[in-house]
């Protein structure tokens, strides 16, 4: 190369250089440029969460909230010392909240006349907020279901002033734990978190239903073994409520359930 072309070269260079120091560029001969730009999580958003509902169940048409009458009182009396027992075990297993309380016996209950709507539940008159609620329940069910449809006989408890409330219905095959509102005439059910909710009771045989609830939390035995672990509402019903008695059935659908429900003893758990 001739000395001429080597002073033209140079002398662009210097020019280019002090262009660009005059205009406030720097220049870094050693650093290679990234391949991709610096990837930054946007701030100021907060993490999504998810809420899960409930599957819907069977439904009624939609009617003006009726509760009700009130056919059954109960009566307070002295804790036998077999259910003082259980009372101190389920008190230290955590399926009750305290061990004191007032126990108190309701009456019967029996349905036996074709049903007239699917959701179908007579006042007892005792209220509770958390509670262990024993009964023996002997069931007489028509037809056959296929999940999430069912039929059966148990309890509402926990209703409220505007007929919402929590429901645990006994069927030949399953425990129900379930949520209903609008008058108790809209259902729907929550699955276990633990056991499978699954049970074996024939028609016209007596089973041992118990049930315990402790703020959250419901438990549900049948013959003294653990049917499963409910995982209730966190932000609502969760104070006192009405005890019901209910039975769900559709007839239209094929299937109802008569019941007779006798025995039936409230621990209502209080500090």
């Amino acid at each position: 190369m001739s000395k001429l072309h080597l002073h033209r070269v140079f002398g662009a260079f210097s020019v280019f250089v002090l262009i660009s120091l005059s205009c406030g560029l720097s220049i870094d001969f050693g650093q290679t440029a990234p391949t991709t730009a610096p990837f930054q999580l946007p701030t100021g958003i907060a993490p999504a969460t998810v809420e899960i509902i409930p599957t819907a169940q069977l439904q009624q048409p939609v009617t003006e909230a009726v509760i009700p009458t009130l056919e059954t009182d109960s009566v307070t009396t002295e804790l036998p010392s077999d259910l003082a027992a259980e009372v101190r075990n389920y008190y230290e297993m955590g399926y009750l909240p305290f061990q004191n309380g007032k126990l108190y016996v309701l009456d019967d209950f029996s349905r036996s006349s074709l049903p007239s709507k699917i959701f179908d539940f007579s006042r007892t008159g005792q209220e509770a907020q958390d509670f262990a609620l024993w009964a023996d329940i002997e069931l007489d069910s028509k037809g056959s279901t296929t999940y999430p449809n069912y039929t059966g006989c148990g309890f509402a408890y926990r209703v409220q002033n505007n007929s919402d409330g929590y429901t645990a219905i006994l069927t030949n095959n399953a425990v129900r734990m379930g949520y209903c509102k609008n008058g108790m005439t809209q259902c729907e059910l929550f699955g276990t978190t633990f056991g499978t909710g699954e049970v074996n009771v024939r028609n016209g045989t007596k089973a041992k239903f118990l049930l315990t609830i402790n703020k959250d939390v419901a438990h549900v035995l049948v013959d003294g073994a653990l049917v499963g672990q409910y995982t209730l509402f966190t932000t609502k019903l969760l104070g006192m409520g009405e005890i019901y008695f209910g039975a769900v059935s559709d007839l239209n659908g094929g299937y109802w359930s008569n019941c007779q429900i006798s025995n039936v003893r409230v621990w209502e758990s209080i500090p």
